[in-house]
C-alpha cells in the first residue's frame, strides 16, 4: 500500500474529483480562492490532458472517493507523476442541514477539503497485494454465499414444519446431514426449492474451497508475501485465513507506521468523548473492515486458551467490567491486543513467541 502526505502551501493548484461510471465532475481551486468546475467524459486520459493543457506550469495534486470506480484514475495520474490523493467518504465534512447532493457540489467539498491539509488518504495497494486484496474478496463473497445459502435452508425447514423430520436437526452440515435434506419428505414445491438451495450451497463450497486453494497456491509463489504470512501464522488464533485476509486488507506492511493504525483500520479503537479533565471512552468505533474485525474476534478466542499472557490479559480486563458485559469486553480487548501482535511480528520480520 502507498500513501501520500502533503503540504498545500507546496501546491498551486488542487483538483477535487467526483468521479462515476460515464464522466468525472472536477472542480478547480487555487489559493486565490478563484474556483472553477467542469466536467468531462471518464476517460484519465481526458482529465490528464486538460490538466496539461490548462494547468501545465502550475503545481498539481488531485483528489477523489474512494469508491466502485477503483483505482484507475489513482494509477493513469501518478503513472504521469500527478500527485493524487484517495480519501474516505466519510471523511469530507458534511453540514447537518445539507439536502442537496450533486456531482458538482461533492467535487467542490473535495477540493475545499483538500486546500485545507486536513485530508487524509486511504493507502492504495499495490502489485502482488492488490492481486492478493482481489483473491480476498472473491472467498468473503462465496463464503457469504455459502452462509446465506444455510440461512435460506433453515428458514425453508422452519418455515414448512420439516425439522421434526430432521434425525440429527442440529447437525453441522455434514454430508450425512445433507443426505438427509436431500431425501426428506415434503411436498412439490418445497422439494423443488429446498433442492434448488442445497444446490446453491453445494456450488458456494465448491467456489470457497476452489479460492482458498488458489490463495494457497499465489501465497507460494510470492516470496515475500509467504514470509509475512509465517510470521502472522506463528501468532496464536492465527490460521491461513485470518493471516491471509489480514495481510490482503492492509497491503504492504512496510507502510503502516503504528500499532494503533492497524486496530485503527479494523474499529478495534474506542470512541472518546473528553473536555477539560473529564475522560470518556465509548465502545469501539466499528470503522474499517467488518469481516476483519469478525475474524480477529474469533482468533482471540482461541488466542486465550494457547496462549498464558493472553489468557491473563483476558481475565484481567474481565474483573474490571460488569459480568453481563465483561466478556464481550475483554475478547475485544485482546483482539486489539493480537493486532498489536501481528503488527509487531510483520514490521520486525520475526515469528511470535508464545509463554
Amino acid at each position: 500500500m502507498t500513501s501520500l502526505t502533503y503540504i498545500p502551501k507546496d501546491y498551486d493548484t488542487f483538483i477535487g474529483i467526483d468521479v462515476d461510471k460515464t464522466s468525472f465532475s472536477f472542480t478547480v481551486n487555487n489559493h486565490f480562492q478563484m474556483k472553477k468546475s467542469k466536467k468531462l467524459p471518464s476517460n484519465p486520459e481526458h482529465l490528464y490532458n486538460y490538466i496539461q493543457k490548462t494547468y501545465g506550469h502550475k503545481k498539481v495534486i488531485c483528489a477523489y472517493e474512494a469508491g466502485p470506480t477503483g483505482f484507475h484514475l489513482y494509477d493513469y495520474l501518478t503513472s504521469k507523476k500527478i500527485p493524487c490523493l484517495i480519501t474516505a467518504p466519510f471523511s469530507i465534512p458534511k453540514a447537518p442541514n445539507e439536502k442537496v447532493k450533486t456531482n458538482r457540489i461533492d467535487s467542490v467539498k473535495i477540493t475545499d477539503h483538500l486546500m485545507s491539509g486536513k485530508m487524509k488518504s486511504i493507502r492504495v495497494p499495490q502489485g502482488d497485494y492488490r492481486e492478493l486484496r482481489h483473491l480476498i474478496r472473491i472467498r468473503e463473497n462465496y463464503a457469504s454465499d455459502r452462509k446465506t445459502a444455510k440461512q435460506r435452508i433453515k428458514a425453508l425447514l422452519l418455515y414448512s414444519n420439516l425439522y421434526p423430520e430432521l434425525k440429527e436437526p442440529d447437525n453441522k452440515w455434514s454430508r450425512n446431514y445433507i443426505r438427509e435434506l436431500k431425501q426428506i419428505s415434503c411436498s412439490f414445491a418445497v422439494r423443488q426449492r429446498l433442492d434448488m438451495l442445497l444446490e446453491d450451497l453445494e456450488y458456494a463450497r465448491t467456489k470457497t474451497l476452489s479460492t482458498l486453494r488458489t490463495l494457497k497456491a499465489f501465497c507460494r509463489e510470492h516470496t515475500e508475501i509467504n514470509q509475512y504470512m509465517r510470521y502472522l501464522q506463528s501468532i496464536p488464533g492465527f490460521g491461513f485465513i485470518v493471516s491471509v485476509t489480514l495481510l490482503g486488507k492492509i497491503g504492504d506492511p512496510a507502510y503502516l507506521h503504528n500499532p494503533r493504525e492497524l486496530a485503527a483500520y479494523v474499529g478495534l479503537v474506542p470512541k472518546e468523548k473528553s473536555t477539560g479533565d473529564t475522560i470518556h471512552k465509548g465502545s469501539i468505533t466499528g470503522l474499517g473492515s467488518h469481516i476483519l474485525r469478525f475474524m480477529l474476534v474469533e482468533a482471540a478466542w482461541v488466542a486465550i486458551r494457547k496462549d498464558t499472557q493472553l489468557e491473563q490479559f483476558y481475565h484481567r480486563i474481565k474483573g474490571k467490567h460488569h459480568p453481563r458485559y465483561a466478556a464481550k469486553i475483554a475478547i475485544t480487548a485482546v483482539a486489539r491486543k493480537l493486532t498489536q501482535i501481528a503488527y509487531r511480528v510483520i514490521k520486525d520480520k520475526r515469528m511470535y513467541v508464545q509463554y
